[in-house]
């Protein structure tokens, strides 16, 4: 395993307890023997006492005793599986309100068990791994495989109405958001990610005038459509890895429009020219900003029925009826462009762990103010800032204040809050502030473009920041993501 190592500063004329102390780290790269792989970026920190420890010894020891560290972390005690390709087919039942799925993962692993997350709803009636047993718990799936290469597994479930999935009323259809352990069995972690070929068929029986009009919207290229005896099949594939949390679908009646690079599908269509500019605009913005293209070449906005939501996915926001009337007759472009910015910040560059969500949902907050303030003007942008501040005093007033990067978040549920978005906006703020226009914009150019389709952290964009303006940022960084 051919490896790099490069440890930071020496630390030199600190005291255990110091701040840099417990930022110690150590980077190995390594090519990944996982087909389809180049190679993955692995960085462990290590916080005190250990920082502590670390910091007093020589660089030489630090890097014995760290590739140790290292090494032993990739050791195959487990299986060490990589979910690398899900293969879904899923049939809403319309009048029992539950998704009937039939599920294959192929992965790559060494002898051992591999885990998978599913919720309590969904309720497995059939599985099936090639070589090796299965055993499924309330909330875990454990495949024991018996000898390292490539896996797979296949389920027959059920998936009850639970978190993450929503039905509309009168049968109007659903939309599912965030929690893929909803619908289907999946690694939720975002260290993890995967390849996707989703398959949703609206059945023809239990809708009210049939199944005419019916849609689906799902993650990545759209692919095939056809009437089969069963329904309607839409196929929908994600050639590039992302997270499972990116994997979000809609069913309703819709219809579709497309122009270019862009679609919308839309319960009424209307002025969809405008919302087509508006777009274009946000993205051009956008685009500018982030200095490379985003993952996904081409991008879908589904406007689906009933309240406000938003949900990015790969390639796609799920929004509703009444965001799109929002956006075309009151020209409120914020949720627009807060979705489309997570095909930057979320999809093309994603989040090693939940500890730093603001990284993800603080950036999406942050630019869609920006692009406010580059379409209606700085004092659209001042206001929406001082908004933010209003809600971080209150915040703070009911002791919900958090640091930014926050390792006490253990999953996507405990992670999704308002600190994240409020606080991690408010922090961009500051570095503009700080660091003015120029280098700031050259900064999140930096971070972007050097962390495309890679896993980052805090440290990631602190070092891009301090790159692009030739400072060292430790005690901003410091005193807002890290306290």
């Amino acid at each position: 395993m051919p490896a790099t190592c490069w440890l930071g500063e020496e630390n030199k004329n600190l005291v255990p307890g110091d701040r840099i102390a417990a930022r110690v780290y150590t980077t190995l790269v390594y090519r990944s023997p996982l087909e389809g792989m180049k190679g993955v970026l692995i960085r462990i920190r290590f916080p005190s006492p250990l920082g502590d420890i670390l910091s007093c010894m020589s660089l030489r020891n630090r890097l014995y005793r760290i590739l140790c560290c290292v090494l032993c972390a990739l050791s195959p005690v487990g299986a060490m599986a990589q979910s690398t390709h899900y293969s879904v087919k899923l049939v809403p039942d319309f009048e029992r309100h539950v998704l009937l799925g039939d599920e294959t993962i192929e992965f790559q692993a060494n002898a051992g068990e591999v885990e998978w997350q599913k919720q309590a709803g969904l309720h497995i009636v059939a599985s099936k791994a090639a070589k090796g047993a299965v055993t499924v718990a309330k909330q875990l799936v454990t495949v024991r495989v018996l000898s390292a290469g490539r896996h797979s597994v296949r389920f027959k479930f059920e998936a009850a109405a639970g978190r993450g999935i929503k039905w509309f009323e009168d049968n109007a259809g659903l939309a599912t958001a965030f929690y893929c352990e909803t619908w289907m069995v999946c690694d939720n972690s975002p260290g993890q990610r995967a390849t996707l070929q989703l398959e949703l068929v609206v059945p023809f029986k239990h809708l009210p005038q049939g199944a005419s009009g019916f849609r689906a919207v799902g993650p990545g290229r759209r692919g095939k459509e056809w009437a089969g005896d069963d329904g309607h099949h839409f196929v929908f594939e994600q050639d590039d890895p992302v997270q499972t949390y990116l994997l979000s679908f809609g069913i309703a009646r819709l219809e579709v429009a497309m122009d270019g690079r862009y679609s919308i599908y839309a319960q009424r269509m209307g002025a969809n020219n405008v919302a087509f500019a508006k777009t274009a605009d946000a993205y051009a913005f956008l685009r500018s900003a982030a200095s490379i293209d985003p993952m996904n070449p081409h991008y879908t906005q589904a406007f689906l029925p009933g309240p406000s939501m938003g949900q990015e996915a790969a390639g796609m926001a799920l929004m509703s009826q009444d965001d799109l009337s929002d956006l075309l007759d009151k020209d409120d472009v914020q949720l627009m462009a807060h979705e489309l910015a997570h095909q930057w910040w979320g999809v093309t560059v994603g989040i090693r762990s939940w500890s730093d969500f603001w990284l993800n949902e603080g950036f999406a907050e942050f630019m869609s103010n920006a692009y406010i303030e580059m379409h209606q003007g700085r004092a659209a942008y001042n206001q929406k800032i001082v908004e933010l501040q209003g809600r971080m005093r209150k915040l703070r007033e009911e002791g919900k204040d958090r640091p930014l990067h926050w390792e006490k978040w253990k999953d996507a549920h405990e992670a999704l809050g308002p600190i994240p978005y409020v606080k991690g906006a408010l922090f961009l703020e500051r570095l503009r502030t700080e660091l003015g226009d120029e280098i700031f914009w050259r900064g999140i150019g930096l971070y972007t473009s050097g962390n495309a389709r890679r896993l980052v952290d805090s440290s990631d964009f602190e070092q891009a920041m301090e790159k692009a303006s030739g400072r060292d940022l430790k005690t901003i960084f410091d005193e807002a993501v890290y306290h």
